[in-house]
This record gives C-alpha cells, sequence and structure tokens, in this order.
C-alpha cells in the first residue's frame, strides 16, 4: 500500500529538498536530525532522528538503501518502527508525482492497521513537503546554505498545511 503526490517541481527538486537532513523538520515531525556516517548523503548513510508523536519523544536510527537523485529515496528504519520507506520520484507535465511505498516489519495481522496509520501520517507529511516547495520557496532560512535558495522552505508556520 503506497501513496502518491504530485509537486510542483522538478523531481531533482524534490530529491534535493527531501533527501536534505536539515530540512526534514519542514515536512515531518522530526524535532533533531543527526548525521552519524561521515561524508555526503548517499547508500549507508546512517541518522539518529528525534521525533515528536502525540506528544512523545521518539529516537529511530535509520539507514539510507538506494539514494538514486531524481528517481528513487528508500530508508530502513535499524531502531524504531517497524516501517521502511521507499520513495519513487516519476516525472510529469507539472513536475513530480512522488510515491510512497512502505515496508512493514510486523506479523500479517497488524499489518492493516499500520498501513492505515502510516497512509494518514505520511499523507500529511507529503502535503507538507509540497507546500514546503511549492509555496514556501522564497524565503530563505540562514542555515540552509547549502540548499539552493529556490528550494528552501519558508520558516512562517502559516505556509506550511
Amino acid at each position: 500500500m503506497g501513496n502518491s503526490i504530485d509537486i510542483a517541481r522538478s523531481p531533482e527538486d524534490v530529491f534535493a529538498y527531501m533527501t536534505d537532513p536539515r530540512l526534514l523538520d519542514t515536512w515531518q515531525d522530526a524535532e533533531h536530525v543527526e548525521q552519524l556516517t561521515s561524508g555526503a548523503v548517499g547508500v549507508g548513510t546512517r541518522f539518529r532522528e528525534v521525533h515528536r508523536v502525540m506528544g512523545r519523544r521518539r529516537v529511530e536510527i535509520t539507514e539510507v538503501v538506494t539514494f538514486d537523485p531524481g528517481r528513487r529515496f528508500e530508508i530502513r528504519v535499524v531502531e524504531g518502527p517497524p516501517v521502511d520507506g521507499r520513495w519513487d520520484f516519476e516525472p510529469i507535465v507539472r513536475g513530480t508525482r512522488l510515491t510512497f511505498a512502505p515496508t512493514f516489519r510486523v506479523a500479517r495481522p497488524l499489518r492493516p492497521v499500520l498501513a492505515l496509520v502510516t497512509a494518514l501520517v505520511f499523507g500529511r507529511f507529503h502535503r507538507r513537503l509540497k507546500s514546503a516547495l511549492e509555496i514556501g520557496a522564497s524565503r530563505v532560512r540562514p542555515d540552509a546554505a547549502q540548499v539552493p535558495l529556490d528550494l528552501v522552505a519558508s520558516d512562517d508556520p502559516g505556509a506550511a498545511i
């Protein structure tokens, strides 16, 4: 089970924004992201992510499994919720169709419930990502110096969904 959203930006722009750990908090519920491995983000890169979920802090370690700019990004949760994720970036006339496909590492009877919760949560995250890329790109965050200026999300809370 996966879900898709169309974003009026190129697959390369969406990929660059989405895979920049400094911008994760603009579209997910991340409070802190720390890269645990050195070098540029790519296959094998690990992150320690702190998320706020239903009022509680959750720490997870994720690892990049696939890093194909503008085409596919895949992570495996090494420590944390038993849900891995794959994002496919499809060029369309008006930008990119981003498709998220989770993989659940739980007993089969639990998968439908986890699939529903994941679809709801990531649906919201992807709407925020779309907003950040389509609407919020006009403002520059001072801590985002390495991100192309046209890819930086607004820090205005009213700009996100």
